[in-house]
């Protein structure tokens, strides 16, 4: 069986959500805009590697004062409020 692999661009973003900002690695396609990916997935979820959530909301801040970090989480697009490259 072969295997293809897709060349990727890993673009470093904070995210911020209604509940969470998150800092992490967006991979689009190379030489890709990062608007036109957000774009394209618009109603599904977008996957952010090597992330760190910190959670808005205190009551879920307390889990942990600095942030939590994941190998992988997956922000629903049309909850994102804003993106920002790092």
């Amino acid at each position: 069986m072969v295997h293809m692999q897709v060349q990727k661009d890993q673009v470093n973003v904070r995210i911020k959500t209604e509940s969470a900002v998150i800092t992490g690695i967006v991979h689009t396609m190379v030489n890709g805009r990062l608007s036109d990916y957000i774009t394209s997935h618009v109603g599904k979820f977008i996957p952010v590697t090597d992330a760190e959530v910190m959670y808005l909301e205190k009551s879920l801040k307390n889990l942990e004062e600095k942030g939590v970090k994941r190998e992988v989480v997956f922000v629903n697009v049309e909850k994102i409020e804003m993106i920002e490259y790092l």
